[in-house]
């Protein structure tokens, strides 16, 4: 039998934890934790990451996330890759390789209210990883001349 080693009359329990799923909307999340697993199957692997609200009224409020990075089916590991892009780039993060360089910095999300599912109640994720895109449109160039582009007189 292990003994606690602390007088219990001196601790009041904490409050319920509430698992009811926050509003859907735009929030700032940090990473937490993030574990590379094997999909139950085990023909594959994923990235299970918990993320924290870090402001506002829901702060503290936990949200999980598996990002598929080696899948049988190609679309799924695709979307996975996809995803993991996305929340590095809206950390400020493109080119990282790693999620330990992901852990702990903030960035932006959407996050929204899932329907209840297999017996379990409603629950959020993470829609989409909010960032600015950085890309710009190249011109398009016509490579040969159309006749009216010819050199000289227009009246030639």
């Amino acid at each position: 039998m292990a003994k606690f080693g602390f007088d219990v009359t001196e601790v009041t329990p904490d409050a319920p934890l509430n698992y009811d799923p926050i509003p859907a909307g735009e929030y700032i999340l940090k990473a937490v934790e993030a574990e590379e697993k094997q999909t139950a199957r085990g023909d594959g692997s994923y990235i299970k990451v918990k993320f924290e609200v870090t402001k506002g009224d829901y702060e503290g409020r936990l949200i999980w996330g598996n990002f598929n990075i080696n899948n049988p089916s190609e679309k799924a590991q695709r979307i996975g890759r996809q995803q993991i892009v996305a929340w590095a780039t809206a950390c400020g993060k493109p080119d990282a390789d790693d999620t330990d360089k992901l852990i702990e910095k903030p960035f932006r999300a959407s996050v929204v209210v899932d329907k209840a599912s297999n017996g379990y109640g409603p629950s959020n994720s993470i829609g989409s990883f909010l960032f600015e895109s950085t890309a710009k449109a190249t011109p398009k160039v016509n490579p040969t001349p159309t006749p009216a582009a010819k050199a000289g007189n227009p009246w030639d």
